[in-house]
């Protein structure tokens, strides 16, 4: 196998072309190096704007692909309009973490199979297991060298920056650290979504957090923001039912036509702009199988961003219909406890919040794992008669509030 990834090779030195004092910067505080270029193009590209950072002529790197020295070669006018082409690529610096990841991974798979390799080798030569040990180890060590991150660590200079940021966010910019879930008094508590952050919403059985999630989705894509959704118990058609309810006011027992309901033509006309927004916008990927495990979750999103695709909210309804891929002798709350962990930790990868629900149990607690709980940044739990949502936890705020909020299960919203 080549173990590797020509998008993140080619996003990477696209980066490079379009910043290169900033970025070459922080690649080789990265430890990035010609080797971690599989791809010929994108080590080329690497190789001579390392050569020309180094010579003091970083200026010419914004014009690479016109230089006499790339045009000058026998496959210079094809060289010169893939360097263009890899040029627009460049989308910011939030998805160059991601494909740095993805840069590394894939590097050090390479290695690990040289290693592997190496120590079969060794093995049918007859060599001793402790020459054979010392060899694996050796490589291990190099591996993690390989995946260690000057970005897992901050100076007090970096974080105070951020801080300032964010302070310049919220009380000059007048705007809101998070985005907003479209319900006001929700917001008045939370501030919003924020990127980094796991929310979840509880209920008993049928107690609407699937619409209470379906909102705030909703509210999202309204803002022109993108989402993906794992829906786990509901096909993307009644998906699109409950988004459409919401949103155009349309009772969700005519969508469906329960009772022999009729859709009149002002509910046409409102549902056939909502087809077209949906499709215009292009800001909603649904997956909806049944068989979705944890390890499937994360499999897709990374091959959505390494696609090239994005997202500002990722949601999955609900914890405890997603299973792990190998729970063998595993307690159930322990693997409850791992999804609700990886979740946590998707949302600090991909910089953005994740929404997900969970059920409740008869006394009120989350069923299941009380890792649920520890791991959210925000746990909203409502009412037994859906009449009000109380705020159980808010990490970065005011918690112990009843906001009365009531399901109206009809439109498919709280008001």
């Amino acid at each position: 196998m080549q173990y590797t990834n020509t998008i993140a090779e080619e996003y990477t030195v696209a980066a490079v072309l379009n910043n290169p004092e900033e970025n070459i910067s922080m690649l080789k505080g990265e430890k990035v190096d010609s080797n971690h270029f599989h791809t010929h193009t994108p080590k080329l590209i690497w190789n001579r704007c390392l050569q020309l950072h180094k010579e003091g002529r970083t200026h010419e790197i914004e014009l690479l692909e016109f230089s006499d020295e790339i045009k000058g070669l026998a496959l210079g006018r094809e060289l010169s309009a893939d360097i263009s082409r890899i040029r627009t690529c460049y989308a910011g610096k939030e998805f160059l973490k991601q494909h740095l990841k993805t840069l590394k991974n894939e590097h050090a798979r390479r290695i690990a199979h040289r290693i592997a390799s190496d120590a079969l080798r060794l093995v049918s030569e007859g060599e001793a297991p402790e020459s054979i040990s010392n060899a694996l180890r050796g490589g291990s060590e190099a591996i993690m060298g390989i995946l260690e991150s000057q970005s897992d660590w901050k100076t007090a200079k970096q974080s105070v920056e951020e801080f300032a940021d964010m302070l310049r966010s919220i009380h000059k910019d007048n705007t809101s650290a998070g985005t907003s879930t479209g319900l006001i008094l929700i917001d008045g508590v939370t501030g919003g979504l924020h990127k980094n952050e796991l929310w979840v919403i509880a209920a008993p059985t049928s107690g609407g957090k699937t619409v209470l999630m379906f909102q705030i989705l909703a509210n999202f894509l309204r803002l022109g923001k993108r989402a993906v959704v794992f829906s786990l118990e509901t096909d993307a058609d009644r998906v699109h039912a409950r988004l459409a309810a919401n949103t155009e006011r349309i009772e969700m027992g005519k969508i469906l036509g329960n009772g022999g309901q009729k859709l009149l033509k002002p509910d046409l006309i409102k549902l056939k702009n909502y087809i077209d927004t949906m499709e215009e916008a292009n800001g909603l990927t649904i997956c909806d199988t049944d068989s979705i495990t944890l390890e499937s979750i994360e499999s897709r999103l990374a091959q959505m961003v390494d696609g090239g695709g994005s997202f500002d909210l990722i949601v999955v309804d609900y914890i405890q219909l997603v299973t792990l891929g190998d729970s063998k002798d595993k307690p159930r709350h322990e693997q409850v406890a791992e999804v609700t962990r990886t979740l946590k930790q998707i949302s600090k990868r991909y910089g953005c919040p994740v929404l997900t629900a969970s059920q409740l149990n008869d006394d009120g607690k989350v069923r299941e794992s009380r890792a649920i709980s520890h791991d959210a940044d925000v746990l909203l739990k409502i009412s037994d008669d859906t009449q009000s949502i109380f705020v159980a936890k808010n990490r970065n705020g005011e918690r112990g509030a009843t906001l009365q909020l009531a399901l109206n299960g009809a439109l498919q919203r709280f008001e």
